[in-house]
């Protein structure tokens, strides 16, 4: 049912770990699959999940488990609320914590403190935190999905990077300000990169190309040739890339390409724009 590209007879040096996919963790979880980083699954400190659009109650095109509140009708938005508190129910984590920003496709980046008080979240696609039991959410349809886990000061943080948030370098962003504003240490955080959609399937204009080369010191094997014609980014090794850049020592990447598996996520490329959104979440436990 997977499918993925391997490009790395392509590449030299660190493209080459930028490309390097893994096959993740499958679990279904009170009637939910979920995509698990095998890597985070080691950090006892912590509760993720990547979820897919099976097992909620949402109707077509968005069935059946979106999370996205974007949807205009009022009972398509009530669905997708009723799924966020499944989730949060399978995860064992409380409804009522959540932080869900709204997201815009920029570089912006917020702190979620300690004493309890969010800032203004309307144009976020980034947060971070030191606090327990706060869990984060962000939403996705084919862009990539990143989260970043500190281990020694136990700090997390969550990305939402399609390619103009990645041609804006959000991950880096990210990262750095973990270190200037928790006192992170690149050295000892984890990146998991989830399902997003392959250069299998994107195919893009030269102007967006050339945004995304920019963004990283060496592009091998990070640009292909589309049977199209056009050429196509992998752009979870493009943010691999930039986590590594940015002094990240592990990097865990999902080989799932959301728009070759329709059936189990949603693809905004694939469905002609009408779809729901996946999730991926993190917390302190």
């Amino acid at each position: 049912m997977w499918r993925f590209i391997d490009n790395l007879k392509y590449t030299s040096g660190i493209s080459q770990t930028a490309l390097r996919t893994n096959s993740w963790i499958v679990q279904e979880r009170d009637g939910i699959r979920l995509v698990l980083s095998p890597r985070l699954m080691e950090l006892d400190f912590v509760n993720h999940a990547f979820t897919t659009r099976i097992g909620g109650n949402s109707r077509a095109p968005f069935d059946s488990f979106n999370l996205g509140g974007q949807l205009k009708e009022d009972e398509l938005k009530l669905d997708a609320h009723a799924n966020r508190k499944q989730l949060c129910k399978a995860l064992s984590i409380n409804y009522q914590d959540l932080v869900v920003p709204g997201q815009v496709h920029s570089r912006n980046v917020e702190l979620v403190e300690g004493n309890g008080e969010l800032p203004d979240l309307k144009a976020v696609d980034g947060l971070i935190t030191s606090r327990p039991a706060t869990p984060l959410l962000l939403h996705f349809a084919d862009c990539v999905p990143v989260i970043v886990v500190e281990k020694k000061s136990r700090l997390i943080g969550i990305f939402h990077a399609g390619w103009r948030g990645t041609a804006a370098g959000i991950v880096r962003h990210g990262v750095e300000q973990m270190v200037s504003l928790l006192g992170a240490d690149p050295a000892h955080m984890v990146g998991a990169i989830g399902p997003a959609i392959g250069s299998c399937c994107y195919p893009t204009s030269g102007e967006v190309i050339e945004a995304l080369k920019a963004t990283v010191s060496e592009i091998d094997g990070l640009i292909s040739e589309h049977k199209s014609g056009q050429q196509a980014p992998e752009l979870k090794a493009i943010n691999a890339m930039q986590l590594l850049e940015a002094g990240v020592h592990e990097v865990d990447v999902s080989d799932y390409c959301t728009a070759c598996n329709p059936d189990v996520f949603y693809s905004h490329r694939q469905s002609g724009g009408s779809t729901g959104r996946q999730g991926a979440l993190v917390c302190i436990k």
